[in-house]
């Protein structure tokens, strides 16, 4: 028998929490604070730690992966961006809103587009490094009522290089939310006035309505161009009624939804290449993918399950027999 190599898998930092009891923006703990100590306060640290992070340089590690630059926080900056996003997910969302989100998930998000009419998918170019430290100061000097001082310190702990979003936060996903909801809040309100519905899920805007054409989509680009940002022409697209769509990775056809043909291909395969792996070859990234893979047909086809959890139970005794 084939004797295959499986490495250890290191620790994740803690998942953030989904609040059950939220409420409105204005009673969030970083909504109208006009000095430092109530900044260092709220963030939970002291005020020396406060000044000594907004004076740090190399706060992030930085690298590629699948063709695609990571930014992401060292632990104490983790720390404050994990804080920051924490109190923003405890403000109550919009329904369109489905990440991060108690009790919503990228399958419900994909549910909302069942109807037979039309879809339009809206494709943001680089979404977190398109929301700048200006938009950041933004929502908190205006939206937030933040003092403009207090609210450029926050801005530049939560930018990259006091730049933009970082494309690796653990923030990012809820501040770039909310530093775009005026323009998210356009958009709802004329789909809503259409009878149509609209979600968004982290960058992904669906909107299925009644006669969704091109001109709606060229009325998308001019207001997302206001929030300056840029809209990506050639992934936008409108999709037909009677057309399969592919939303936040399921596969919706004639109001009803699956699992996309393409993760059962990279089942088969993933299944292949570990059977057929040479003696002593590491096959712990392929057994990982193949249970992710797994996991994610199981969440959306309940009867692909107990395939799932077979697959759980023997890929965990290959884990521990290896290590």
């Amino acid at each position: 028998m084939t004797k295959m190599l499986v490495k250890s898998k290191k620790a994740r930092p803690p998942r953030l929490e989904k609040p059950k009891k939220q409420y409105a923006l204005h009673d969030c703990a970083l909504y109208g604070l006009k000095g430092l100590g109530q900044l260092a306060d709220r963030l939970q640290i002291t005020s020396e730690e406060l000044s000594a992070l907004v004076e740090v340089r190399g706060g992030y590690s930085v690298w590629e992966q699948n063709g695609r630059v990571v930014q992401a926080a060292r632990p104490l900056l983790r720390k404050i961006h994990a804080r920051v996003a924490t109190l923003l997910r405890r403000v109550a969302s919009p329904n369109y809103r489905y990440s991060g989100v108690r009790d919503k998930s990228f399958i419900s998000n994909a549910g909302q587009h069942i109807a037979p009419h039309a879809s339009l998918k809206l494709d943001i170019s680089k979404f977190y490094p398109s929301t700048s430290v200006h938009h950041v100061w933004k929502f908190f000097a205006h939206r937030m009522h933040c003092a403009h001082d207090v609210a450029a310190i926050l801005a530049a702990l939560c930018c990259f290089q006091k730049r933009h979003l970082p494309t690796g936060g653990v923030h990012s996903e809820v501040l770039a939310f909310y530093c775009h909801k005026g323009m998210l809040d356009a958009l709802n309100e004329r789909v809503l006035g259409r009878g149509g519905v609209m979600t968004v899920y982290v960058d992904d805007i669906v909107i299925t309505m009644p006669g969704a054409c091109a001109s709606d989509l060229l009325w998308a680009d001019r207001l997302i161009s206001r929030a300056r940002l840029t809209m990506n022409r050639r992934k936008s697209r409108v999709i037909g009624a009677m057309k399969e769509k592919l939303i936040t990775g399921v596969r919706i056809y004639r109001g009803e939804i699956h699992a996309p043909a393409g993760q059962h291909r990279k089942v088969k395969l993933l299944h292949q290449a570990i059977a057929t792996a040479a003696d002593g070859e590491d096959v712990t990234s392929r057994i990982r993918s193949l249970q992710g893979h797994l996991d994610h047909i199981a969440q959306i086809d309940s009867k692909y399950l107990a395939r799932a959890r077979g697959h759980r139970a023997k890929n965990r005794r290959a884990l521990l027999t290896s290590s």
